[in-house]
C-alpha cells in the first residue's frame, strides 16, 4: 500500500488581498469591534502606562520621605502630562478601582472576541454552503465531498478563530507597545535607547525561526494526515489483509509511517528548542544592559543626569513588555501565513460560479433559488422535446449525439441501454443538472432556459437509484418534497405508494425518528419513501432513474404497482436496468453510445428482434423459473390495471 503524501506549499509572502477580503467578515460587526477596541485600549493603557507611572510615583515619594510616615504625605503623580496628587489611601483606592475596571474590560474583551469569532465562522460557513447549494452537478463530479467538508468545517473554524483571536492579539500588542514606548520615553529616553539596543536582533531572528518552525510543522502535519489515510485504508481492508496474509508487510509499513511522523515532529521541536533560548538570551542581555547602565549612571555623580531607583525598576519591567509582545507578534504572523492556503481555498469555493445560471431576465421574473417569485411560475403541462441535443462532459468527449425526441404530455417514456449508453445523462439534462452543449430542450414549446431552475425543479419529481433518507421522522422525510404539506397530504402520498401501513406499524407512526440514513429500513422501503417524497408535490413530470435496480423481485412488484398509480396522466421518463419493469410503458427508447438505436413499445420492439429483443431475452434467461413466472404475471397484472385506470 502506497503512503506517499503531498507536502503543503508554504507561501512566500502574506497575501494581503486574501486577508482583506476575510477581514470584511469581521467588519460586518463593526460596532462590536469598536467596543472590543475600547476594551483593549483600557487594559493596555492600564498595564503599560497607568500602573507603571503610579508605581514610579509611589516609589519616588517613599524614597524622598524615608523618615516620614508614608500614610501622611501626598504622592505626586504625572501621567502623560496630567498631574495630580493623592494620599496613600487615595492611591490604594485608585489601584483597586483600576483593577476592577481592567477586569471588566478583560471580561468584555474575551466575550466579544469569542462572539465575533463565532459570527465569522457562521458567516463563512453560511456563504460557503449557500454557494454549494447553487453549484451545478458538474462541480461535484470533480470535487470530493471530503474537500468541501474540510473547507466548511476545519478551514472556516480556524480562520474565524485566527481572525478574531489573532487580529485581536495583534491590535493588543500594537497598543501595548505604543503605550510602553510613550511611557518609556516620557520617563527616560536614555534608558529607552539602552533597551532598544537588542530589539533589532529579535526582529531579525524571530521571523526566521517562526518560518522554519511553520515549515517543519506543516511537514509533520502532512505526515500525520498521511498516517490517518493509511490507517483508514488498513481498517477498511482488514479482511483483504488477512486473506492475503500480508500482516508482516503492513507491520513494516506501520513502522515506516510512524517513524516518518516522529522524525518530522522532532525536527520542528528541535528548531523551537533553539528559538526559545535565543529569545531568553536576548531578553536577559537587555536586562543586564539596563542594570549595568543604570548602576553606572546612578554612581556617576559627575554625570549631568541621575537615574532614580524607580526609573531603573520601571526600565527592567519594560524589557519584558517589549520582548514578549514582539515574540507574540511574529508567532501570530506565522499563524496567518499558515492559514493563508486555507483562506484561499475557502474564498475560491465562495467565488466559484455555477456552470448553470439563470439569466438576469429570468431572475427578474422568476427570482432565484433562495428568493423565488412563485407567483410568476406558469403551470406546466408536460410536453417535452429534445431538439438536436448534444452534450459533452469534457470538450473532447461527446456522450449525447444530436438527439431528437418529442414526448407528448402524459406519455410514459422508458429509456434502456447498456451502461454508458447515455440514459442517466439524458434525464440529468432534462432536470437541468447539466445543460446541452448544443441544441435545446423545450418544455411546453419553450426553451427551458427561458424559465428559472427553481420553476423547473418544482415541477419535476426525481426518484434516484439510491434514495437518501434524512435524519428526521417519516413525516419530515416525505414533506421535504413539499415543505408546507399537511399531515393529510403526507399520508395520502404514502398511501399512493403503499407504505402508509408500514409507517403506522411504528409506535410513533409518522413521527418515528429515522437516524443514520434510515439504516433500520430496507432498500425497498427507502425507495417507497422517496416515491412519496416525489409525488407529494404533484409534479407534471416524473423521472425514475433505475429506481428498482437495488431491490428484490418481490419489492420490485410492490414498487411497480405504485408506478402504475403514480405515473398515470403524468409525463414520465423511466430509466430501467430490469427491462421487465417497463414492458407497459407507452414508449421505449433504446440507446447505445449516446444515440437512439430503436424506438417503440415493448411489443413492437420484441417483434423487430433487434437490439432491445436481445437485451430483454438475455435478462429473462438469467431469471429463475419462479422469477420468470412472477415477471410474466406482473406484466399481465400491469395491463389489467392499465385497462381499469
Amino acid at each position: 500500500m502506497a503512503f506517499a503524501f503531498e507536502e503543503e506549499a508554504l507561501p512566500k509572502k502574506l497575501n494581503f488581498y486574501v486577508w482583506r477580503r476575510i477581514l470584511k467578515y469581521a467588519l460586518r460587526r463593526w460596532k462590536l469591534i469598536l467596543l472590543l477596541l475600547l476594551c483593549i485600549i483600557i487594559v493596555t493603557f492600564y498595564d503599560s502606562a497607568f500602573i507603571p507611572l503610579m508605581n514610579k510615583a509611589a516609589i519616588d515619594s517613599v524614597e524622598n520621605n524615608l523618615t516620614a510616615d508614608f500614610t501622611s504625605f501626598l504622592i505626586p503623580v504625572d501621567i502623560y502630562g496630567i498631574k495630580f496628587s493623592v494620599t496613600y489611601w487615595g492611591y490604594v483606592f485608585i489601584l483597586i478601582g483600576g483593577i476592577f475596571l481592567r477586569s471588566i474590560a478583560i471580561l468584555f474583551n474575551f466575550f466579544l472576541m469569542n462572539y465575533i469569532a463565532m459570527c465569522i465562522v457562521m458567516d463563512l460557513r453560511s456563504d460557503g454552503y449557500k454557494r454549494i447549494q447553487e453549484l451545478s452537478f458538474s462541480y461535484f463530479d470533480r470535487t470530493p465531498s471530503g474537500w468541501l467538508i474540510a473547507r466548511l468545517q476545519n478551514d472556516a473554524s480556524s480562520i474565524g478563530d485566527l481572525l478574531s483571536h489573532g487580529l485581536t492579539n495583534m491590535i493588543w500588542i500594537a497598543f501595548e507597545i505604543i503605550f510602553t514606548l510613550i511611557t518609556m520615553f516620557t520617563v527616560s529616553w536614555q534608558m529607552s535607547l539602552v533597551i532598544f539596543i537588542t530589539v533589532p536582533f529579535i526582529m531579525i531572528i524571530s521571523p526566521i525561526f517562526e518560518l522554519k518552525i511553520l515549515k517543519k510543522h506543516r511537514l509533520a502535519r502532512s505526515a500525520y494526515s498521511n498516517f490517518v489515510r493509511w490507517l483508514a485504508e488498513c481498517i477498511a481492508g482488514a479482511m483483504t489483509i488477512k486473506t492475503l496474509a500480508i500482516e508482516n508487510q503492513v507491520e513494516k509499513e506501520a513502522i515506516e509511517v510512524t517513524e516518518d511522523i516522529r522524525k518530522k515532529m522532532f525536527a520542528g521541536r528541535k528548531v523551537n528548542a533553539f528559538f526559545q533560548p535565543s529569545i531568553s538570551l536576548l531578553s536577559s542581555l537587555a536586562t543586564a544592559l539596563v542594570i549595568t547602565f543604570g548602576i553606572y549612571v546612578f554612581n556617576a555623580n559627575e554625570s549631568s543626569y541621575i537615574i532614580s531607583i524607580s526609573t531603573l525598576v520601571l526600565a527592567l519591567g519594560f524589557v519584558s513588555k517589549i520582548y514578549s509582545p514582539l515574540q507574540s507578534f511574529f508567532e501570530i504572523f506565522a499563524e496567518f501565513m499558515s492559514e493563508q492556503a486555507s483562506a484561499e481555498k475557502l474564498l475560491n469555493l465562495i467565488d466559484t460560479k455555477p456552470s448553470i445560471e439563470d439569466s438576469d431576465e429570468v431572475i427578474k421574473k422568476y427570482g432565484t433559488l433562495f428568493s423565488p417569485k412563485k407567483e410568476n411560475y406558469e403551470l406546466i403541462e408536460g410536453h417535452i422535446k429534445f431538439d438536436h441535443v448534444s452534450f459533452s462532459y469534457l470538450p473532447e468527449i461527446e456522450v449525447i449525439h444530436d438527439l431528437n425526441i418529442d414526448v407528448p404530455k402524459g406519455t410514459s417514456l422508458a429509456i434502456v441501454g447498456e451502461t454508458g449508453s447515455g440514459k442517466s445523462t439524458l434525464v440529468s439534462l432534462l432536470a437541468r443538472f447539466y445543460e446541452p452543449t448544443h441544441g435545446s430542450i423545450l418544455i411546453d414549446g419553450k426553451d427551458y432556459r427561458t424559465r428559472s431552475i427553481g420553476w423547473l425543479r418544482t415541477n419535476i419529481g426525481f426518484v434516484q437509484q439510491n434514495p437518501f433518507i434524512f435524519r428526521g421522522s417519516f413525516k419530515d422525510n416525505i414533506a421535504y418534497g413539499k415543505l408546507d404539506a399537511t399531515i393529510e397530504e403526507i399520508r395520502k402520498a404514502a398511501m399512493l405508494v403503499d407504505i402508509d401501513s408500514f409507517i403506522m406499524s411504528f409506535k410513533d407512526g409518522y413521527d418515528h425518528l429515522l437516524e443514520d440514513g434510515g439504516n433500520e429500513l430496507s432498500t425497498g422501503q427507502k425507495q417507497l419513501i422517496s416515491f412519496a417524497r416525489a409525488i407529494i408535490r404533484n409534479p407534471r413530470i416524473m423521472i425514475l432513474d433505475e429506481a428498482t435496480s437495488s431491490v428484490d423481485t418481490e419489492t420490485e412488484l410492490t414498487i411497480q404497482s405504485a408506478f402504475n398509480m403514480i405515473l398515470k396522466g403524468r409525463t414520465s421518463l423511466i430509466i430501467a436496468h430490469r427491462l421487465s419493469t417497463i414492458v407497459n410503458a407507452d414508449r421505449i427508447l433504446v440507446m447505445k453510445d449516446g444515440v437512439i438505436v430503436e424506438d417503440g413499445n415493448h411489443h413492437s420492439l420484441m417483434r423487430k428482434k433487434g437490439y432491445y429483443h436481445r437485451l430483454y431475452m438475455n435478462q429473462f434467461k438469467e431469471l429463475t423459473i419462479d422469477e420468470q413466472i412472477s415477471t410474466y404475471e406482473a406484466q399481465i397484472e400491469g395491463m389489467k390495471l392499465d385497462n381499469k385506470i
